[in-house]
């Protein structure tokens, strides 16, 4: 496969879309924590995007929905956290090992993206309670902590980990706009709109979906590493949530406009400050709302916001 041809980017005005992606997000990150004056807020907010974006790369490209999608933030969290706890890496080097574990997993289950549509999403989802369930048997606790966690208060620094954090959420914003620009790009949106077709036509879809896959992994393990650095300490259920970093961040993105630039953003940034009310004051229906939310949005609103607000007043998506 000819690589450079492959990743060869359409350059017109993508200087000009790049900025209309970066600099409101720089500025958020900048201001925020002076102005609402609670940065771990903001830092969950960063994670959230950048998981929207992985996201938008699998489902919004090729259409192929992963419902445990939330293993790779996981494994690239513990993954971070056994370097740092039990080897003493330098953080960046436990952050590396952190992605590299959640590429290995993706390549592990790259046999789910065989199956497609609810076979796919199903198939996800038992993946994702596997490794869930040996990450805290009481067997590991040497490796792991099993169900009482992994601590690292040594390598617990706050305001480092927010700034790299805000970047990586520019940068994954950026990383979305180049696929979509490039010729890889293109062949996921044509997988996601007729697979069959596109075979026919001599493209080998398996391949452009597992490097999909992969990125997607990549770019989760690594938010999924920096959350785990800022917490410092946390347990099985805090970094594999299936409702927090999978079910929720599917919402965002489907909300947004998925397959679209701005729709992860957009979706995320708008939900989120729902999920925070939500936590705060009715924890309880948390699932419900949401569960409800995403109904409405697959009758009414399918291809999300974005798209709307972009018939109306034109721009990028």
């Amino acid at each position: 496969m000819n690589f450079k041809k492959w990743l060869t980017t359409d350059r017109k005005g993508l200087g000009k879309d790049a900025a209309a992606l970066a600099l409101p997000l720089a500025l958020i990150f900048a201001l925020g924590p002076v102005i609402t004056g609670n940065q771990s807020i903001l830092m969950e907010l960063a994670v959230f995007i950048i998981l929207a974006d992985a996201l938008n790369i699998i489902y919004g490209f090729t259409g192929y929905l992963p419902f445990g999608f939330g293993v790779f933030f996981g494994t690239g969290a513990y993954g971070t956290a056994i370097m740092i706890s039990h080897y003493n890496f330098p953080v960046a080097a436990a952050l590396a090992v952190g992605c590299v574990a959640s590429l290995v997993l993706s390549l592990v289950f790259t046999p789910l993206l065989r199956l497609s549509g609810p076979y796919f999403a199903i198939a996800s989802l038992a993946a994702f309670e596997v490794v869930y369930l040996v990450v805290g048997n009481t067997e590991l606790t040497s490796l792991t902590g099993g169900p009482y966690g992994l601590s690292f208060i040594k390598a617990y620094s706050p305001n480092t980990d927010y700034a790299v954090t805000a970047v990586v959420a520019v940068f994954s914003a950026i990383i979305v706009l180049l696929i979509s620009r490039s010729l890889f790009g293109t062949a996921l949106k044509a997988i996601r709109e007729d697979r069959f077709a596109v075979e026919l036509a001599g493209v080998n879809s398996l391949l452009y979906r597992n490097y999909a896959w992969f990125l997607s992994a990549l770019m989760s393990g690594l938010a999924g590493g920096l959350y785990g650095w800022y917490l410092g300490f946390f347990y099985p259920d805090a970094v594999f949530s299936l409702t927090e970093f999978s079910v929720l961040v599917i919402v965002f993105v489907v909300f947004g406009g998925k397959g679209t630039l701005f729709g992860p953003i957009v979706g995320t940034a708008a939900l989120f400050a729902l999920y925070e009310f939500i936590v705060l004051y009715f924890s309880g229906l948390l699932l419900i709302v949401f569960g409800i939310l995403l109904i409405l949005l697959i009758l009414f609103l399918p291809n999300g916001v974005v798209p709307v607000v972009r018939k109306v007043y034109g721009g990028i998506t």
